[in-house]
């Protein structure tokens, strides 16, 4: 107990010293290191931080020098030249149709073009056209205007409509002009479907669409566009319906495309009015090509409209705000020859217009050319590219923020995280604001996570490896102790076991020695006594000696072939003499059959001793002993059972280690090496076989050697 004591406090101290010369330090230096990462890591942030305020500003001004070079460029007069003005006052060109996208990289959005009466010069569209001359200007004393009066009066007054028609035709031969032939056509047209001369009227038609169909008459109307529907017309009375259509379907294509410059009022108007024609004509379910036809036309999208929405949009909002702008200027006696911008509210959405005096555009007058930016181009194609340029120098992410997006912060320069500032545009009054991102912070975050992550792993691998040190070597040192203990709790318990035989021996021979007068029968008694204690105290030798041999590895055993039985016998026999000494009942079931088998004779002996000393040993009421031998499947089996106090669950993992003693009292108290089953399950196993148990407290317990008839396999034999 002394000694117990002694080892407790050593490991006590072992590990003290462990807990302050190594992991004390090792946590202290772990500490140190990592607060010293993190007060780098955050000098390093708060100069990142500093430096982006100035990058942000820097940054905002080298997107915006961007914005406005590509600008300075797109407002150049020679990109406004071909729109119209000088050559063309009050025209539109006419290889130029109305609402044709100009070249992106050049005009980022769509151009305009003002006279000096700030009126849209670009795109022309039908509202801005030359007026028609009314009736009233025509030469009343002509020729034609003679004759037309009096196809007049047949057509409208006596209801003549041949004779109208023959007038009109007349009138027709002495046209002064295009306009005038195009009136004569149209009247002529007119009689002859109400004369039935559909064929004629036809060709009449056909010829007022082709030669004088962007000439007007005096209601302001086109003549292919009522010479087209008139077509329509005769078509369907012709039963000629999918013709009829097609005359439809291409005068719905040019309104689209903008082959007349109609008003947006007249655009409405003509093209609900064809739409409704064509689907009266197809809910018959008749011509399914025209029909696909004029679903992929009405799908199409119009650059005309696109054009009159442009134009009313620069009406109501654009023109009224520079012309004041520029009105201000004049006031001041100054041109403003720098561009300028303005934000407008479209249908659709925001919208940014630039524009600039063209001083030198026209010698007789002031022009001024602008465009409205196509935001989704600017925002998805211009500004990316520009980012991307400014990023790979300053090493910054650039993106743009919505205004009125959720979470934005509405203070101008406001941060949106630690990394990041946002500041609105200066230059252009755009609806977005620039986000100025600095990776190098976030880059900064994720370094220091794998860092504290990767020290912190390292650390706590360290710490890991010294609990688990400092749990090895303390079982170690327990191991040791308690291998110490039970050293010298054997050799305590194997003097008493010499000492007992020793004695006896003793005693006897003293007794032969010293009495004359013994009958034979106390001779033959003693020196029964003495033989039988010399080979118990020579079993008690031997097992020392085997455990000495198997703890060193030079254990070998002697496999000879002969008769287990015969063996098993002459061992019980032989041990009788303790076990009924002790007031043992002895039964045996030895099979008698069992072949002959390879075995070291000393080794089987000696385990089947120790089984039955424990029996002896540990049956303290019940002292009945059952030794079997029998053939099980091709093994033997050698079987001691008793009735003694049996092996409770805990201890049956560890009977068979060596000097192991089970905890219960009874066992505590009795004297045994510890090395009995130890010896027993090497023997076995030598054997190529094994060791079985089944013990119940209070019950009793069966040790089975099971050993193979065959033989041990080679390499087991040793």
């Amino acid at each position: 107990m002394k000694f117990f004591a002694q080892g407790l406090l050593a490991r006590r101290k072992i590990v003290l010293i462990f807990i302050l010369a190594i992991l004390l330090p090792a946590l202290v230096v772990g500490y140190l290191s990592l607060s010293a990462f993190s007060k780098r890591r955050e000098a390093v942030r708060r100069l990142l931080e500093s430096n982006l305020l100035v990058s942000g500003e820097s940054t905002l001004q080298a997107v915006e020098a961007a914005l406005l070079e590509r600008e300075k460029d797109a407002l150049q007069a020679g990109n406004f030249a071909r729109l119209g003005g000088p050559k063309s006052p009050g025209l539109r060109d006419e290889h130029l149709p109305a609402g044709d996208a100009v070249d992106s990289a050049q005009f980022p959005g769509a151009p305009f073009l003002l006279d000096g009466e700030y009126r849209i010069v670009f795109p022309m569209i039908g509202s801005d056209r030359l007026p028609v001359p009314s009736a009233g200007e025509i030469v009343p004393e002509s020729d034609f205007s003679k004759g037309f009066r009096r196809a007049e009066t047949y057509e409208y007054s006596r209801k003549d409509f041949v004779r109208a028609a023959q007038a009109y035709r007349e009138s027709l031969a002495r046209a002064p002009s295009d306009r005038d032939r195009a009136m004569a056509l149209e009247a002529l047209g007119r009689c002859l479907i109400a004369a039935g001369n559909l064929n004629e009227a036809f060709k009449v038609y056909s010829e007022l669409g082709d030669k004088c169909g962007r000439l007007q008459d005096q209601a302001g109307h086109f003549f292919g566009l009522t010479a087209s529907l008139q077509i329509h017309e005769i078509e369907k009375r012709r039963k000629r319906e999918d013709a009829g259509l097609r005359a439809l379907l291409d005068v719905y294509q040019s309104l689209k495309d903008g082959y007349w410059p109609v008003s947006l009022p007249e655009y409405d108007f003509f093209t609900s009015e064809i739409r409704s024609l064509i689907e009266t004509d197809l809910r018959e379910g008749r011509a399914p090509e025209i029909e696909r036809a004029y679903q992929a036309l009405k799908e199409r999208p119009s650059p005309y409209l696109k054009a009159l929405n442009f134009t009313e949009f620069l009406k109501r909002d654009v023109v009224p705000e520079i012309k004041e702008r520029m009105g201000v200027s004049a006031l001041r006696g100054s041109v403003q020859l720098q561009p300028d911008h303005l934000l407008a509210n479209r249908d659709e959405g925001y919208c940014l217009v630039s524009y600039t005096a063209l001083p030198n555009f026209d010698e007789r007058s002031m022009y001024c050319g602008g465009f409205c930016w196509d935001l989704e181009l600017l925002k998805k194609e211009i500004l990316p590219g520009i980012f991307g340029k400014i990023s790979k120098e300053t090493g910054l992410a650039l993106e743009n923020v919505e205004e009125n997006r959720p979470g934005t912060p509405a203070a101008a320069g406001g941060t949106t995280a630690e990394d990041s500032l946002l500041l609105p545009y200066r230059q252009f009054p755009l609806p977005w604001r620039l986000l100025v991102i600095q990776p190098q912070l976030d880059e900064l975050e994720r370094t220091a996570r794998r860092e504290n992550f990767l020290y912190g792993t390292l650390l706590a691998f360290i710490v890991v490896l010294m609990l688990l040190g400092a749990f090895l070597m303390g079982r170690d040192i327990s191991r040791e102790a308690e291998t110490t203990r039970l050293k010298t709790e054997f050799v305590h318990n194997i003097s008493h076991e010499l000492k007992t035989p020793l004695t006896l021996i003793r005693l006897y021979g003293e007794t032969l020695q010293r009495k004359e007068n013994l009958t034979d029968e106390q001779r033959r008694e003693s020196y029964e006594i003495i033989t039988k204690e010399s080979e118990r105290l020579s079993h008690l030798i031997n097992n020392v000696l085997d455990f000495s041999r198997i703890d060193m590895g030079r254990k070998e055993f002697s496999f000879t072939k002969g008769s287990l039985s015969r063996v098993v016998q002459e061992t019980l026999d032989s041990y009788r003499y303790h076990l009924e000494k002790k007031g043992f009942e002895v039964r045996e079931e030895i099979a008698p059959d069992l072949p002959e088998m390879m075995f070291d004779r000393e080794a089987v002996a000696s385990a089947l001793i120790n089984l039955l000393s424990n029996s002896m040993k540990f049956s303290p009421e019940r002292k009945e002993v059952t030794v079997r031998l029998f053939r099980r499947n091709g093994l033997a089996v050698i079987q001691v059972e008793d009735k003694g106090i049996g092996i409770c669950r805990e201890d049956l993992a560890g009977i068979f280690q060596r000097f192991y003693r089970a905890k219960s009292s009874l066992v505590s108290e009795t004297r045994g090496s510890g090395l009995g089953l130890t010896l027993v399950k090497h023997t076995a196993e030598a054997h190529g076989g094994s060791v079985e148990v089944e013990s119940e407290p209070g019950k009793g317990s069966v040790f089975s050697i099971i050993l193979p008839v065959s033989g041990p396999k080679k390499g087991e034999a040793k």
